[in-house]
């Protein structure tokens, strides 16, 4: 059995939670369906394609960043700049109104991301991944990735008391304890009557030095990092 091991770096991220409004609260991994977007955006698929991922990682600190929002009151039909700042005219805002938003940022993110799938899918990710000549990004657009490592490893199943290396998405088959922050997280989405309806995961966010006590099912890549497919 194989996986796409991804070692990932990120200056900054927002993983936007969903209906966060007034602040833009983040999670403190990127959700499934955050990186299926990602994945699929590289493979330049226009369909699901089935595949399993584990999410692990860490950052530095939680900073928030303060921004301004711009709410159109109707449809702007023609192009229309935000900000005429330095351009010496003025202009009435009146179909444009404002809302100061406080937004999560964290900062030096580091990810290690497992993708389970057919063989000829995990090549073709590996290879468009290590040759491509654009950027990638997880979260906001501007949440830049660097990618440090990108290879298909073998696993194994794990033999020793499994303790965490990063804090990591564990779903809840394989927690016994308390020592998690539990989370729905989205994976797919169905759309019913034109309205997308997420299916969601259920799991526990498990900080780095726990042990995981359910771990007679869990696997390990060839590097010895452990992996939770939902």
């Amino acid at each position: 059995m194989k996986a796409l091991r991804l070692k990932l770096y990120q200056q900054t991220a927002c993983y936007k939670k969903p209906f966060a409004f007034k602040v833009s609260e983040t999670y403190p991994l990127p959700p499934y369906s955050t990186v299926k977007g990602m994945l699929h955006a590289v493979l330049e698929a226009t369909s699901l394609i089935p595949m399993k991922i584990s999410i692990q990682g860490r950052y530095d600190t939680l900073a928030t960043d303060y921004q301004t929002h711009y709410f159109f009151k109707k449809d702007i039909t023609d192009e229309f700049a935000l900000t005429v700042d330095g351009l010496g005219i003025e202009r009435e805002m009146k179909d444009v109104t404002t809302m100061p938003i406080y937004m999560h940022m964290l900062y030096d993110v580091e990810l290690l991301i497992h993708v389970q799938a057919e063989a000829e899918i995990l090549l073709e990710l590996e290879r468009k991944i290590n040759a491509t000549t654009t950027h990638l990004s997880l979260g906001r657009w501007e949440d830049l990735v660097r990618v440090d490592e990108c290879e298909i490893v073998k696993l194994a199943q794990c033999q020793d008391e499994p303790l965490l290396k990063y804090d990591t998405y564990v779903p809840m088959n394989f927690i016994s304890t308390e020592t998690h922050f539990p989370y729905k997280l989205n994976w797919t989405y169905r759309v019913v009557k034109g309205v997308r309806v997420w299916d969601k995961i259920h799991v526990g966010y498990v900080l780095a030095g726990e042990s995981i006590a359910e771990y007679e099912e869990l696997a390990k890549d060839s590097h010895g990092d452990l992996l939770f497919f939902p």
